[in-house]
């Protein structure tokens, strides 16, 4: 994620190769006997990502503690040296599929997401369209990923984690239409096949306060006094997927409020703006919509409806960043909650956090610190 610190790197990569097909259709439907896996979400959701590569009994304890919706890190959407498409994992697939065998024999209802992308990973390979990016993922989900073993049927869905790259001169700084395209065709493809899709854009990326987008990701931040020395944000990248593929396409948005010097880091940190309110306002803009001109569709006007918001939080690690991340306790938010008038307000989804791997960092513990509040498992 664009909020990590432009120093992390993937693990080493374990491959499986895959292949192929084409064709989109204008408007998401679901085939004959087709299931619906975005039934599975909860009412309330907490979403947890696991971090780089992570399989371990965090997993397990972030779920108890409240997670019921886990994004496992990472794949990347390559071609292999023979020009086929592939799906690369760096996750032991056999621990998820034990890990989702022993969260259901605890009765512990939860979704399982594999995210595609993550900071300094490359983006999916154009030489392939979103149909044929479908296929290959799906034959990869059901018969590299899904074990029989465990009872283990594969992923739900994935999670859209495309970002920018350390090196200002990387291709991989540009999220051009091409690429775009190819993201939101997979997503159409893979919603008319009953997948869950989300996407988890840097703040920049998706900002209901600015009006511009840009197909860079190496832009300095758009607030004028703000950090000027950090050219590592977007300019309203993933509007573009709203604007072309509709909402309708994508079941959740995990907007990262942690972003390195985002927008909502300024409001709270330097405005003085309550986390809590900041949440609020948030989420009404977000739902109104708001106009972006984009460089080849001119003027369109985007939303994020409450109900697929996800607000997503940095924990323990985000103290230690001397302001950079921005960091809001979960107290700070359950205020918000428990007023008067909060029956009355638009209520977003709920809330996401990178990472599983550093929960209980600096005696930080989003987990169970949301589900006090959020009462998405028996405490």
């Amino acid at each position: 994620f664009i909020g990590r610190m432009a120093s992390l790197l993937a693990a080493p990569l374990l491959m499986a190769a895959l292949s192929l097909g084409r064709q989109v259709e204008p408007e998401t439907s679901l085939g004959e006997n087709t299931f619906d896996r975005s039934m599975k979400l909860p009412e309330k959701i907490i979403l947890g990502y696991a971090n780089w590569c992570e399989c371990d009994n965090k997993i397990v304890k972030a779920v108890e503690d409240g997670v019921n919706v886990v994004v496992w890190f990472n794949t990347n959407l390559k071609q292999d040296d023979d020009g086929n498409a592939f799906v690369e994992s760096c996750t032991n697939l056999t621990c998820v599929a034990k890990t989702a065998k022993t969260l259901e024999e605890r009765g512990l209802s939860t979704v399982h997401l594999m995210s595609i992308g993550g900071w300094n990973s490359p983006h999916p390979d154009t030489a392939f369209t979103g149909q044929e990016w479908f296929q290959a993922w799906k034959k990869w989900n059901t018969e590299t990923a899904a074990s029989e073993t465990h009872g283990f049927h594969g992923f739900d869905g994935f999670d859209w984690d495309i970002e920018g790259n350390d090196d200002q001169h990387s291709n991989w700084n540009m999220l051009p239409t091409k690429t775009l395209n190819v993201m939101g065709e997979m997503s159409m493809e893979a919603k008319k096949h009953g997948y869950i899709v989300a996407m988890a854009p840097a703040q920049s990326y998706l900002d209901a306060s600015a009006h511009e987008a840009s197909y860079k990701l190496n832009n300095n931040p758009s607030v004028p006094d703000w950090h000027q020395d950090f050219p590592y944000h977007g300019r309203n990248n993933y509007a573009y997927l709203l604007a072309e593929y509709g909402t309708e396409n994508f079941d959740l948005v995990t907007l990262q409020l942690y972003e390195g010097w985002s927008r909502a880091n300024y409001e709270i940190t330097k405005q003085k703006v309550t986390p809590s309110e900041y949440v609020r306002s948030l989420v009404k803009r977000m739902d109104e919509g708001w106009q972006v001109t984009f460089p080849d569709l001119g003027e369109k006007k985007v939303s994020v409806p409450a109900s697929k918001l996800i607000v997503g939080l940095a924990n323990g690690w985000a103290k230690d960043s001397n302001g950079k991340f921005l960091f809001i306790q979960p107290s700070e938010l359950a205020a918000a909650s428990r007023s008067e008038s909060s029956a009355q307000q638009l209520q977003h989804r709920g809330y996401g956090f990178w990472n599983i791997g550093d929960e209980g960092t600096a005696e930080v513990h989003l987990a169970s610190g949301l589900n006090a509040f959020m009462n998405t498992r028996n405490q």
